[in-house]
């Protein structure tokens, strides 16, 4: 039992418990086992009611507990734990949250008022329900925030059995009296980011865990069900569009490894999935960030790399909502670790795009000035959206429950500082935590009740964007850590090198949109800030990715004779152009020569299809120099060469004709030699018969 469970006089219980709340006393550390392990039990909300406490009110909690452990957590039993005093402001339940792992006050031990749930096998998961008649809370039943959770008690493999808990969760649950004169901003924004990449040979490195993801039961198919059964102006989605078109090439079997087959019914279900996120974003004031979430303060130091990748980013994004049909405001979304001031500044520029950030990135803000903000900067005020989750730092897993919980608990802290201070803009926004998963039970949590409550005043972001909203003069700086350089230079080339590849490429094809959009979204991956915390694969990714559009390149060759020979000092010779890649093409050539008076007309660039091959003539005229060595190269439209040139040597026939009238003189020389040589020997004969005839 806990030392708080006796009764005492209420003053003094108030007293206590709210001395409890801010030194935080833990009920601490878990049992010791044979191992030395810790305890390893996890527990989950999975419905509260009611979502507004109040007085005569009974609480009932319903929740599953996990045994993450390898041996046998025995006689486990589920405990209410609630303090007689709330929290009345956030910095109270900031303090309590940052200087202790347990906060929730007093555990409820009449009998009837914990579950026993039994032993619980390795692995194994098990549900609870604990009802609590509201007289056996023993609270105040002042207005704030009441902190309300589960602990869970049990013995371990060697029989002991302490009476601390082994595991726990927390949530929160307000408590007003009297009905609020001002209603408080509150929304969702639902993100729905990218979660793989593609690899050096351009296929996607989790495909199949992707596929799970967003099938049924999956953690994003839930998410989306979550998100689209709330109500149209209670929140916004945050679309990376990389996700879809990762997910919508995956419904067509492409970018798949060979390891992982697809299925009919997988790819069907991707087909769905991008239907319905899209839709939900037609339907919602939906948010985009770049794709695949590129790393700004690498582009920012980085400034004379960031003009060219930045345009490839912003066609990528762009080309990726045309193609699904959405239209999305746009919202830069570094890391904690990334949101450097030069980063938030740079966003400036545009005027309306909001920067997402965390409480850490903003050195003197807090809740009074409002979950969004304006900070101003040299080029104009930049729209800050600040993440700070109400309990971000709570024991117990995520559940809908705990997110319902959240909102209400902090609007109506809200209403309590703004009555205080009218000048407050605390207001009820959450950002949910992109790598939540809210289960296939969702809709038992009944988010939509945060939404009825009477000081919920529910609206999509952009409606918020359009109030005023307050300014913010503090510093922004990047929360540092040991993951917090920026994606490095190397990196930044081997995008650069795929950028420009990929511009000759698109600048010769007759047809270059869908290759030009392949391209900035393989560039736009290689900047991505998801490389800080694994920077060799993430080069290996940008290098294969120039490789593959320099592979395309070569594909398109020129071929000239070994040598040529004029008949006389003008003639022609041919140049074969080859086409081998599966798209029209639209090059030229550029002939130089090592003989600056050889005269060679210019050439006009030439249609070839995929595939085929085209052979040109060109005329030459090497005037009195004979021979020259001659280069051809093949030249985009724009007269930029690119790949292998052909060389080879062009003679006149003028040097032919002088070879041969050479070749006629010796022959003669030899002719003449003969015929001297038998008129010596005929001379010889005949005198060697008149001297035998005297």
């Amino acid at each position: 039992m806990s030392i708080f469970a006796r009764r005492r006089p209420v003053a003094l219980r108030v007293a206590l418990s709210f001395i409890l709340l801010v030194s935080a006393l833990a009920l601490g550390a878990g049992p010791t086992v044979a191992a030395d392990e810790e305890p390893q039990l996890s527990v989950r909300l999975t419905s509260l009611s009611p979502t507004v406490l109040k007085e005569g009110a009974d609480i009932t909690v319903r929740g599953t507990v996990t045994n993450r452990n390898d041996y046998v957590w025995g006689n486990v039993q589920a405990y209410l734990v609630i303090p007689g005093s709330p929290f009345t402001s956030r910095s109270q339940v900031d303090d309590a949250t940052t200087n202790s792992d347990s906060y929730t006050g007093e555990r409820v031990v009449e009998t009837d008022t914990f579950d026993s749930i039994g032993d619980l096998s390795p692995g194994a998961s098990q549900e609870f329900i604990v009802n609590i008649p509201y007289e056996q809370l023993r609270i105040t039943g002042a207005d704030g925030v009441y902190p309300v959770g589960i602990q869970i008690l049990a013995t371990d493999p060697e029989g002991i059995r302490s009476n601390d808990a082994v595991a726990r969760a927390t949530t929160f649950i307000p408590m007003l009296t009297d009905p609020p004169k001002q209603q408080i901003p509150t929304s969702i924004a639902w993100p729905f980011l990218m979660p793989t990449y593609r690899t050096a040979d351009g296929n996607y490195a989790d495909a199949r865990d992707l596929l799970v993801d967003i099938g049924q039961g999956g953690r994003l198919h839930n998410l989306l069900g979550l998100a689209g059964n709330t109500p149209a102006d209670t929140g916004t989605v945050i679309i990376d569009p990389a996700l879809l078109v990762a997910v919508d090439e995956l419904s067509r079997g492409k970018r798949v490894p060979k390891a992982a087959d697809l299925t009919e019914a997988e790819m069907t279900a991707a087909r769905s999935f991008v239907s319905e996120l899209a839709a939900l974003a037609r339907r919602d004031r939906c948010w985009v960030v770049e794709f695949d979430r590129p790393d700004l303060l690498a582009l920012t130091e980085n400034s004379d790399l960031a003009a060219p990748l930045g345009d490839a980013i912003d066609q990528a994004t762009g080309d990726a909502l045309d193609e699904f049909g959405i239209s999305c405001r746009a919202v830069s979304w570094p890391r904690a670790d990334t949101a450097a001031k030069k980063v938030v500044e740079g966003a400036s520029r545009t005027g309306d795009q909001p920067v997402i950030v965390t409480g850490a990135n903003l050195s003197g803000w807090n809740r009074r000035d409002g979950s969004l903000v304006t900070y101003s900067t040299a080029t104009g005020p930049v729209p800050l959206l600040v993440d700070d989750a109400l309990d971000e730092s709570v024991p117990g897993e995520d559940s809908v429950v705990t997110l319902r919980q959240r909102i209400v608990s902090e609007s109506a802290l809200a209403v309590l500082e703004r009555a205080i201070d009218p000048e407050s803009n605390a207001d009820g926004i959450a950002i949910v935590d992109a790598n939540w998963n809210p289960g296939t039970s969702w809709a038992a949590g009944r988010l939509n009740d945060a939404f009825s409550t009477p000081w919920v005043d529910a609206a999509g972001l952009d409606s918020l964007l359009t109030r005023p909203i307050g300014g913010f003069d503090g510093t922004v700086r990047a929360a540092r850590n040991a993951r917090s350089e920026p994606v490095n230079r190397a990196q930044l080339l081997a995008a650069t090198q795929l950028y420009n590849t990929v511009s000759t490429l698109s600048s010769i094809l007759v047809d270059a949109s869908a290759v030009e959009t392949t391209a900035a979204q393989d560039v736009a991956q290689a900047v991505s800030q998801r490389w800080r915390s694994n920077r060799s694969t993430g080069l290996k990714s940008a290098q294969g990715a120039a490789n593959r559009a320099g592979n395309q390149l070569k594909k398109i060759t020129i071929e000239g004779p070994p040598r040529v020979t004029l008949s006389s000092k003008r003639g022609s010779f041919p140049l074969t152009i080859s086409n081998g890649t599966d798209h029209e093409v639209n090059v030229g050539v550029r002939v130089d020569s090592s003989n600056p008076a050889l005269i060679i007309p210019g050439v006009k660039p030439v249609m070839i299809a995929a595939g085929e091959r085209h052979t040109l003539t060109l005329d030459v005229d090497v005037g009195d120099q004979g021979s020259a060595s001659i280069t051809a190269s093949l030249v985009t439209p724009d007269a930029k060469a690119f790949g292998e040139p052909a060389v080879f040597n062009v003679r006149s026939s003028t040097i032919g004709a002088v070879l041969w009238v050479g070749f006629a003189l010796a022959g003669l020389l030899i002719v003449v030699a003969i015929a001297r040589r038998i008129r010596a020997a005929r001379r010889s004969t005949v005198r060697d018969e008149t001297v035998h005839d005297e």
